[in-house]
């Protein structure tokens, strides 16, 4: 649907990253690198098919949000406002089990200093991190999701193959 002779779009399983043949200029995953169990071995793969200069972009469900393992996920008000996120075992990384659209869905956390090392110890620079929030224009239209400014749901990652 979006051909390009210049252009070579594969896809492909992560777990099998390390025998993808060849060379890319541009590695992406969208929300999906929390369900690997091996990051270091997923980032070491990504960093051995990448040309030098050659980017790895990705996004995943944020470390706020994979640290949770069971309990209530909020305090809220008499109203069932949501006040703050009831955050507990950030630091202790590993398996997680959570619902997102089905039940049992099976997610690894991380932490923040795990990640950019992992991807230091790869061979990649970070050139960006976005923990996207919503906008006030946002906010009017979808007052919903107000929970957001606790917390963001994702972490998009820009980094480059040294």
């Amino acid at each position: 649907e979006n051909a390009c002779e210049r252009v070579r779009f594969l896809r492909w399983s992560m777990s099998d990253l390390a025998a993808l043949p060849g060379e890319f200029d541009v590695i992406f995953s969208s929300v999906a690198v929390h369900y690997v169990q091996d990051f270091p071995a997923l980032m070491r793969a990504a960093a051995d098919h990448l040309t030098e200069g050659g980017r790895l972009i990705f996004s995943q469900e944020h470390p706020l949000v994979s640290a949770h393992c069971g309990g209530e996920r909020w305090t809220k008000n008499a109203q069932g406002e949501k006040l703050h996120l009831n955050l507990a075992n950030y630091g202790i990384e590993g398996e997680r089990e959570t619902t997102w659209f089905v039940d049992n869905v099976k997610i690894y956390h991380r932490t923040f200093s795990t990640i950019v090392n992992t991807l230091a110890e790869a061979g990649f620079t970070i050139t960006g991190m976005l923990e996207p929030l919503p906008t006030e224009a946002l906010l009017k239209k979808h007052p919903e999701h107000r929970d957001l400014l606790h917390k963001p749901d994702f972490l998009l990652v820009k980094s480059t193959r040294a």
